[in-house]
């Protein structure tokens, strides 16, 4: 869109319509394994309490047997959203017995790749169809890479919000071409400046040393490609952020091949069907079939969409018979999931009201940003960013690449964005007399100039004080967010 940030804050200011920018529908998917007490994957099934897992909306699984994944509905604010996913946790910990929830993103103590509990689904064709596609994902990428969890932020903008937009901005354009744009837009921003949020929320710097196999392959990938870069990835364990969205978390790095820049529908279109459609060497290799088992759906690059992994995506309601991508071709975008956040250890729910406030203040950023087409080397320098801040993000100094061709420290950049998210806050107090959104982004600013704020700092930080490992640090956690649950 052909627009910028001072336009349309300046719009929204004059019209005194600050107030429909909270207007919007929110929803919360969380991911979070089974342990046993001592920290081990739980290896029993999923409880048959929690209901039938390919029929509950509310509670099913991820990946494994072992990886519970609770769904709120759509409410109309965070605080509700919150308040659900509240009960639906509640309903989890009273049906999972003497076991616990871990509350870190990366995997517990593992054990051997094979003895991983894969998800069991009902005997349907549909519930076929999801365990093949999950031994798929195994064959492909491995167990282990799969047992990252995370949460999923979903939400869309209120129709009086788009209304306005539309009614200011369109021009005379097709409506559904314009929210489509707008999406894209907001979504091109977000890919650019997501290692802000990596920042303020990653909490994963540390991992077990079962799921290390994961990071020794990498390295051995790294060394052969580039063997300069071995004193510099060798430090990441003393500056880490986020190791699950890092290149030793989840990743594809065959997809990298197939960069999707969010520049159209029709190319994000045009792409995901070609990989969808052809086939590749290694995955074929691997034979669709074992001792007249199905292991894989297909032997293509992506099994099937949802293969395609990025740290945001574009989505509408899908009606029987349809994919994801069929539903966006007919009916263009309706809501949009932000896939980078780290479960929070320090959070009984994994993620706090306020966090969720401030990534509502931030997507508006996101939306109100001029957001030229992605390039190829805008992209490089967009995912070197990322990795950059999930790997040495608590370093001193950290410079990021800029899309104007210059270098500048996170924390500068940082500010210049927080001036942008003060002014939408600060939109939304002017017409609600609301605070909470002023609160949140002041809260978070403080994390750009004091390390010890942020998440993965204070996992760093109580590891070395209170001498626990991985597996010590997570069980407390996980027993204390039990006891927060009960009291």
């Amino acid at each position: 869109m052909n627009w910028n940030f001072f336009e349309i804050s300046k719009s929204f200011l004059k019209d005194n319509k600050g107030n429909l920018l909270i207007d919007g529908k929110f929803g919360i998917e969380k991911e979070s394994q089974r342990v046993t007490s001592t920290g081990d994957l739980a290896l029993t099934d999923h409880p048959s309490v929690l209901g039938d897992k390919t029929e509950n909306p509310r509670i099913t699984v991820d990946f494994s047997e072992s990886q519970i994944e609770m769904i709120t509905p759509t409410f109309k604010s965070v605080d509700e959203v919150y308040n659900e996913l509240n009960m639906i946790n509640s309903e989890v910990e009273n049906g999972i017995g003497d076991e616990l929830l871990w509350p870190l993103s990366m995997p517990p103590k593992l054990p051997a790749e094979d003895e991983i509990p894969i998800a069991n689904f009902s005997n349907s064709e549909h519930g076929k169809q999801m365990q093949i596609y999950r031994k798929g994902l195994a064959l492909r990428y491995g167990k282990k890479m799969q047992m990252i969890s995370g949460i999923h932020y979903n939400f869309s903008y209120g129709d009086e919000l788009v209304e306005y937009l539309y009614n200011k901005f369109g021009k005379g354009m097709d409506k559904r071409i314009f929210i489509d744009e707008i999406h894209f837009g907001l979504t091109r921003n977000f890919l650019r400046y997501r290692w802000l949020l990596i920042y303020l929320f990653g909490a994963s710097p540390y991992c077990h040393s079962t799921y290390h196999s994961v990071i020794n392959k990498e390295i051995g990938i790294i060394k052969r490609c580039c063997h300069d870069c071995m004193d510099i990835i060798g430090n990441f364990n003393q500056y880490a952020t986020s190791l699950r969205v890092s290149r030793f978390g989840y990743s594809n790095t065959l997809q990298h091949n197939y960069n999707i820049y969010f520049n159209s529908l029709e190319e994000y279109s045009t792409k995901i069907r070609m990989m969808l459609a052809t086939e590749n060497k290694k995955y074929s290799s691997m034979g669709i079939y074992e001792n007249d088992t199905q292991i894989q759906l297909n032997g293509n690059i992506l099994q099937k969409e949802s293969e395609f992994y990025s740290s945001i995506r574009l989505k509408q309601s899908i009606n029987k018979g349809e994919t994801q991508l069929d539903a966006l071709e007919k009916r263009g975008v309706r809501h949009v999931e932000v896939r980078i956040l780290d479960l929070n250890p320090f959070e009984k729910l994994g993620l706090s009201i306020e966090q969720m406030n401030f990534l509502q203040i931030f997507m508006l950023y996101c939306l109100f940003e001029q957001s030229k087409q992605i390039t190829n080397k805008e992209y490089e320098k967009i995912n070197s960013n990322h990795h950059h801040v999930a790997l040495y993000g608590r370093k001193d100094g950290l410079k990021l690449q800029k899309y104007d061709n210059s270098s500048i420290e996170l924390t500068k950049w940082g500010e210049e964005i927080f001036e942008r998210l003060k002014d939408i806050s600060e939109l939304i107090y002017k017409d609600t007399g609301d605070d909470k959104y002023l609160k949140s982004v002041s809260n978070e600013y403080e994390k750009l100039f004091n390390v010890s704020l942020l998440p993965s700092e204070r996992i760093h930080r109580e590891m070395k004080e209170n001498n626990e490992n991985f597996l010590e640090f997570g069980t407390r956690w996980a027993i204390n967010n039990l006891d927060k649950t009960s009291s």
